[in-house]
């Protein structure tokens, strides 16, 4: 991770414990931050207590109060500043239906091509946090 982006971590979010595993060491081998969740109930508890997580990734099919296309809608709503990644192997979606500048990652995904999208997402939340100071 660049060293503009010193307090940047992503939140992962998915049901399904292999694929989160696997989307978790993708992440530390890249050397950037995680947080992971199992459902978006416990995604709200994290970001509630992280406040350094500036990425979202979620799975959209999820078990819970709310599927990965809810979840991504609440934390636009709450958290506005966060860069949001949804993926799916079930149903597709082009980005333009996803809140603010949501980014849609299809099923499956190299882990090459995911941490490429998360640098650009952290680079953007970098980008527009200078801008603000």
């Amino acid at each position: 991770m660049r060293s503009d982006q010193p307090n940047c971590a992503v939140l992962l979010v998915e049901d399904e414990p292999l694929i989160r595993m696997a989307a978790a060491d993708a992440f530390e081998d890249a050397s950037v931050p995680c947080f992971e969740a199992g459902d978006a109930d416990e995604a709200l508890i994290k970001l509630s207590q992280h406040p350094e997580i500036c990425v979202l990734f979620t799975d959209i099919n999820m078990p819970g109060s709310m599927d990965g296309m809810g979840l991504a809608m609440v934390v636009r709503e709450q958290h506005p500043e966060i860069e949001l990644i949804v993926t799916s192997g079930k149903c597709a979606y082009s980005n333009s239906d996803l809140p603010g500048s949501g980014t849609f990652l299809p099923k499956p995904y190299f882990g090459a091509r995911l941490i490429e999208l998360v640098k650009e997402k952290l680079a953007s939340f970098a980008e527009r946090r200078s801008a603000r100071n």
